[in-house]
């Protein structure tokens, strides 16, 4: 493959490379996993201060010396050779020019500040061809990565603001052994962005084969660079095989590169180059003593212990170019030795002890050739004690001496109580406390145990307990051990939803979680109908809309309690009256009774099985005969009764007794019944008289008629019907007059003021009775015998003697227009 180079401008440059090596662009998401974050790369700031020392007692002083990472401001640069060991993998980052050649990556944000000859960077780009920029504005984001050079570093023609990785013409998008990838691992203040180009390919067919595989890593804090190289070949004719490693400033007028690392064919394998920045130093270096205080600013100081064991601390104080401040610091300890050790045993906690001897053990020297000074002001080998302390001695043998030192205490018991046995729920964890009386608790160290296992962590005087079981406790003051126990078991809850019940469900029906010995607002509920959990509903109460059994179950903390109730519908009873005829004269009214008065059923009505549409009341109007059958509903109860209604057969009309009459007298039949509001029609023997429908009928035989005549009327009351007859004779002998007497007992005499005979003869329009004060206690029009001592309201008058008023319809032959006279009511005594 040829790349031609027009010798006229970069856009032609970028057109004919285009034209001649293909690029395609496509974008893959991978999901990578995570690189094992080292806890600090060789750039971090770091200082060691050297071994520990010990240091014969008969040499008085030592010279110590520290090493630190030594940086400078970014000024200027140093580059020296390190050994090749990358710090980080080569594989694993976020991949950048995938299958893609001659491109820069997105910008990549730094996660910390970058300083980089004197400019502070938060962003970079990474170029297909290795190499890292700052310079975003030269080298955009996602732009044209050339890959023509022959200068060497540094050079305006090269890339500004850049690490040349090394910069040479590669190929990413031709596969390899790996992909271009970036990470970054580490925590403040020693982060670490690192950029890998593992087996990427040489560019070219004149090249294949070649790959190159190097890793850059730049440090937070000390701003330093490093590139690794595993493998950068030579011998490839392409771009005369020209490779830089390097670094080079904003406007490329100064530059870094190693020895024999510019622009030129060169290989390398395993090797390791270092950019430290070496301006004015950034780092300030001290040696502290043990309280902290500065005894020193060289690396190398020389130090006189007197005591057994001295702690020397170096530092290292880092400040940034953005300002940020690292210190780090680390220890050396210079101990005494001599030619003999003393021993005073083991720190002693002693409980309840009166007095304790210490004896100064000498190994490797004569205790009879030793002195023995005491910080008690005793000079003996063995001294008594009786109070707590640290008691030291100085042991001289010759020049040498050794200090020993062994702390007593004399402690006592630590008075401890964990309290009663506790039921509990753990609606609130239950604090345990151990902190001793007589004691400051800060003084005492606390092991806890739970049912005889150590609770992992708990170390203070309290202990919140969230689980049964029995807890104890080991407090030590001084090596005195008190121990104590307390068991947490379930407190016994109980809850109540009363006594099973029946309900219409007529109104809200609520149930209610009685809280029988907690405190209901600590709770919370689930409740359940017929086993079934009803999602949601967690409250104290429940409203209800169908029968069933009820659970709740009341929770809190750990602690569990369950009632049920049984709630079923209400045994509802309707009642209708029994079967019955009618005639259907008068409205019939069908009406129910409800064992439940409530206004709020609905009634649903049927005749003969079929709904009666509009129907929805407690009554109905009914105008048919069949079987009706009404059903009441109050909410979720239903209760039905039936009743057959059928014509009645009982209808009964009377016309009276057979009678006789005077010849062409005139007589009125009256067709008498209980009913009301019925319909005539009259028969004469048997055929029908004409527009004679009333209820009474008047006639006249006349003279000469033979045989019996008989009147028959059919009474019709709505749709039943009934009759009678009466024979009618002519009189052999008639005598017409008005009774004074009435007793309307029945018994078929006088029961009535029958002025049939009156009526027949002259008519009666009207009868009045008055009692004895005048007053009108009853009126008939067209009167034949209905009076039988009843007054207007149908009630019976009480035995006495009433006068009478009869409006004739005509002129009465013996009484004219009217008739006036008493009568006497003899009502049947009761």
């Amino acid at each position: 493959m040829v790349k031609t180079l027009p010798l006229n401008s970069q856009s032609c440059q970028n057109f004919f490379k285009d034209s001649f090596k293909p690029h395609y662009l496509a974008i893959f998401c991978f999901l990578f996993f995570s690189f094992s974050a080292l806890a600090q790369g060789p750039g971090c700031p770091n200082v060691f201060a050297g071994d520990d020392v010990e240091l014969d007692c008969g040499v008085p002083c030592v010279d110590l010396t520290a090493s630190f990472l030594d940086t400078g401001e970014t000024t200027s640069y140093e580059v020296s050779a390190i050994p090749y060991d990358p710090p980080f993998p080569f594989t694993g980052g976020t991949p950048v020019s995938v299958n893609t050649d001659d491109v820069w990556s997105p910008a990549i944000q730094l996660p910390f500040d970058f300083c980089f000859f004197g400019q502070t960077y938060t962003e970079m780009v990474i170029g297909s061809n290795a190499v890292i920029s700052f310079d975003l504005v030269n080298n955009p984001p996602n732009g044209y990565c050339s890959w023509l050079f022959d200068e060497s570093i540094p050079d305006s023609n090269l890339f500004f603001a850049t690490i040349f990785g090394p910069y040479m013409d590669v190929d990413p998008s031709v596969g390899g052994s790996g992909q271009i990838n970036w990470a970054v691992f580490g925590d403040a203040p020693c982060r670490t962005m690192v950029v890998n180009f593992p087996g990427i390919p040489y560019f070219g067919s004149a090249c294949t084969g070649l790959q190159l595989t190097s890793q850059v890593v730049i440090y937070e804090t000390t701003n330093v660079v490093e590139v690794y190289i595993e493998d950068r070949p030579s011998g490839c004719s392409w771009n005369d095989g020209n490779a830089v490693v390097g670094i080079q400033n904003q406007n490329g007028t100064q530059g870094y590169t190693p020895p024999g690392r510019n622009t030129g064919d060169w290989s390398a394998t395993d090797e390791a180059w270092r950019f430290t920045p070496n301006g004015a130093s950034n780092v300030a270096f001290s040696w502290l003593d043990a309280n902290g205080t500065v005894i020193g600013t060289d690396p190398t100081i020389n130090v006189c212990p007197t005591d057994t064991s001295t702690t020397y601390t170096a530092q290292a104080i880092y400040t940034n170019c953005n300002g940020d401040v690292v210190t780090e610091t680390d220890d050396v300890v210079v101990t005494r030795t001599g030619s003999f050790s003393v021993d005073l045993g083991p720190d002693q906690a002693l409980c309840e002890a009166q007095s304790y001897d210490i004896t100064a053990e000498i190994t490797g020297g004569n205790p009879a050739d030793a002195t023995f000074l005491w910080n008690t002001g005793e000079t003996t080998q063995t001294i008594t004690v009786t109070t707590s302390g640290t008691y030291t001695v100085e042991v001289t043998i010759g020049t040498c001496t050794v200090t020993a030192s062994v702390e007593i205490n004399f402690n006592e018991l630590p008075a401890i109580e964990l309290g009663d046995n506790v039921e509990t729920c753990f609606d609130a964890p239950i604090v345990l406390d151990a902190s001793p009386s007589n004691y400051n608790p800060a003084d005492a160290t606390y092991e806890w145990s739970l049912d005889g296992v150590v609770i992992a962590g708990e170390t203070n005087p309290t202990l919140s307990a969230t689980q049964y079981g029995v807890y104890s406790v080991n407090v030590d003051v001084g090596g005195c051990i008190a121990t104590d126990e307390v068991t947490i078991t379930q407190e016994q809850l109980q809850v109540s939803l009363g006594d099973d019940f029946s309900t219409c469900f007529t109104t809200t029906v609520t149930l209610t979680a009685e809280a029988i010995d907690y405190d209901p607002t600590l709770a919370s509920y689930e409740w359940g109908l017929n086993g079934n959990v009803l999602a949601g509903e967690t409250n104290q109460t429940l409203e209800i809309t169908e029968a069933g059994t009820y659970k709740v179950t009341a929770t809190i903390g750990a602690c569990t309690t369950t009632d049920t109730v049984v709630v079923s519908l209400e045994n509802l009873t309707l009642t209708v009256t029994e079967d019955f005829q009618t005639c259907f004269d008068t409205p019939v009214i069908l009406e129910t009774e409800l064992s439940d008065q409530n206004p709020d059923a609905t009634y649903e009505w049927s005749l003969d099985g079929i709904v009666i549409a509009g129907e929805n009341g407690p009554t109905l109007v009914i105008t048919e005969v069949g079987t009706y059958t009404v059903t009441a509903t109050l909410g979720s109860c239903t209760a039905s009764d039936s009743v057959t209604v059928s014509f009645r057969d009982d209808l009964e009309v009377t016309l009276g007794e057979n009678f006789k009459t005077c010849p062409n007298e005139p007589q009125t039949l009256t067709a008498t019944t209980s009913e009301e509001g019925a319909t005539y029609q009259w028969y004469l023997n048997g055929t029908l008289l004409a527009n004679e429908t009333n209820s009474t009928l008047d006639f006249n035989i006349e003279v000469g008629t033979m045989g019996t005549q008989t009147y028959t009327v059919v009474m019709t009351v709505g749709g039943c019907s009934g009759e009678d007859s009466v024979d009618v004779n002519l009189y052999d002998v008639g005598q017409c007059v008005i009774s004074e007497g009435l007793s309307p007992n029945g018994d078929g005499y006088n029961d009535t003021l029958d002025l049939t005979f009156l009526n027949d003869r002259t008519g009666v329009t009207k009868l009045q009775i008055f009692n004895r004060l005048g007053t009108l206690v009853y009126e008939q029009n067209n009167y034949i015998n209905q009076w039988r001592g009843q007054d207007k309201n149908s009630n019976d008058l009480s035995t006495g003697t009433y006068f009478y008023v009869i409006d004739l319809a005509g002129n009465d032959a013996v009484y004219g227009a009217q008739a006036t006279g008493w009568i006497y009511l003899n009502q049947e005594a009761n």
